[in-house]
């Protein structure tokens, strides 16, 4: 049914910028450093705000991926650039939910910090490897 799909791109839509390993990430970073870092919370959520809307249009009027339709209006160069960011910001959304569990299961556990970001790591890749793609 269509209403399922569009319920599924508004879960993913807010629990891709709002979940629990950003929140516990984020609370454990205000505590160790207070609101010296605040102005970079703002300045992320209005870089996310921002790239995302222009990829909606971008997507929406060429019916194309970001990349592609980089890649033909700007050169391969600049689509290069385009994708190896997203990337980039993938992998860093990736590493702050791996902190964020890990700083659960110390929590939880009382166990070190540095051991159960190894831990989680591994589970994570057990669970995309193990796991079938429908499921997930």
């Amino acid at each position: 049914m269509k209403i399922f799909r569009v319920a599924l791109g508004i879960l993913a839509a807010i629990g891709g910028f709002v979940d629990i390993g950003d929140l516990v990430f984020n609370v454990s970073a205000g505590a160790a450093f207070g609101f010296q870092l605040l102005w970079v919370v703002v300045v992320g959520v209005v870089g996310i705000v921002v790239y995302s809307e222009m990829c909606g249009r971008v997507a929406a009027v060429s019916g194309k991926a970001v990349f592609d339709a980089v890649r033909e209006r700007i050169g391969f160069k600049a689509g290069l650039a385009a994708l190896v960011s997203a990337q980039i910001v993938n992998l860093m959304t990736l590493t702050a939910e791996i902190g964020g569990v890990a700083i659960s299961l110390q929590l939880l556990s009382g166990l070190p910090y540095r051991w159960l970001i190894v831990l989680a790591g591994v589970v994570l890749v057990v669970i995309v490897w193990v796991t079938a793609f429908e499921w997930i």
